[in-house]
C-alpha cells in the first residue's frame, strides 16, 4: 500500500471515529432543545418567600436571594423545565455585579424571573423598576430582628443602581442612628438583606397579579428610564470643582 493511500484510509478512519463518539455522545444525553418560554408558574406565598430570600441573602448575596429563592420554590411545586436551572446562577450579580455598583441585584434576579415566567417579561420589569425607585424600601421586618436593629431606616432610591441606592440609604441611616453608616457595615448589610426579602416578595406579588389576578403590566417611557441623579455619590467632587 501507497503512502498516500496509507493516509488517505486512516484519515477516513478517524473521523469515523470522530463522528460515531459524537453521535454516541449525543444519543447517551439525548437530544436538547431549547425549552418554550414563558415557563409555567404556580401561586407562590410572598411572605414566604421574602422569608426565605431574607436567609438567603446572607449566604449568596441578594441577586442570588431573589432568582434562587423564587426559583427553588419553582422547583419544587412545578418541577419540569425548572429542575435544569442551576440556583447559583445568580450569585454573580450581587452588589450591583460582582462589587461594581451597577443594577441592583434584587432588581437583576427579579427581571430573569420574569423574562422566565411572563410573555410580557418587559413591562413586567418596568413595573418592579419603578416601584423600586420610588418606595420606601426596605419594607420587611425579619422574623427576629438583631439586636439595636428592631427599628429601622427607609429610603427612596430614585436609582435602579446598587451604588445611588445604597449610598441614598447609608445618608438616611447615618441620621436615624446619629452616626456614619458606611458600606461594610452590619447595618448596610441588614439593610440589603432586608431589601432582598422586599423585593422577592413583591416579585413574587407581580407574578401573582399578573398569572391569577388580570394584572396587566404598563411600559415606562425611555426618558424615564434614563433619568437619574448622579449627585447623590459625587456630590464632594462637584463642590471642590465648582
Amino acid at each position: 500500500m501507497e503512502r498516500r493511500d496509507f493516509l488517505k484510509k486512516g484519515l477516513i478512519a478517524g473521523l469515523g471515529v470522530a463522528v460515531g463518539g459524537v453521535t454516541g455522545l449525543k444519543a447517551a444525553l439525548g437530544e436538547t432543545k431549547d425549552p418554550k418560554l414563558p415557563f409555567p408558574y404556580v401561586k407562590l406565598d410572598p411572605k414566604e418567600i421574602a422569608d426565605r430570600a431574607y436567609s438567603e441573602y446572607f449566604k449568596h448575596e441578594c441577586c442570588d436571594g431573589v432568582f434562587r429563592t423564587i426559583i427553588d420554590a419553582l422547583k419544587e411545586k412545578v418541577g419540569g423545565p425548572y429542575m435544569g436551572i442551576p440556583s447559583l446562577m445568580f450569585w454573580y450579580g450581587g452588589g450591583g455585579i460582582a462589587g461594581w455598583g451597577t443594577v441592583c441585584g434584587t432588581l437583576n434576579g427579579a427581571a430573569a424571573i420574569f423574562n422566565l415566567t411572563c410573555k410580557d417579561f418587559k413591562p413586567m420589569i418596568d413595573t418592579l423598576f419603578e416601584w423600586y425607585q420610588n418606595t420606601q424600601l426596605p419594607t420587611y421586618q425579619p422574623p427576629v430582628c438583631k439586636p439595636g436593629l428592631e427599628k429601622f431606616p427607609k429610603s427612596v432610591a430614585h436609582s435602579p443602581l446598587c451604588h445611588v441606592s445604597v449610598q441614598r440609604w447609608c445618608q438616611v441611616a447615618s441620621v436615624f442612628f446619629g452616626r456614619p453608616i458606611l458600606y461594610n457595615s452590619k447595618e448596610r448589610s441588614e439593610r440589603c438583606a432586608r431589601l432582598t426579602a422586599t423585593v422577592a416578595a413583591k416579585t413574587v406579588e407581580l407574578l401573582n397579579a399578573y398569572h391569577f389576578e388580570g394584572f396587566k403590566p404598563k411600559p415606562i417611557k425611555g426618558r424615564q428610564k434614563t433619568k437619574m441623579d448622579c449627585r447623590v455619590c459625587h456630590e464632594a467632587a462637584m463642590k471642590e470643582l465648582s
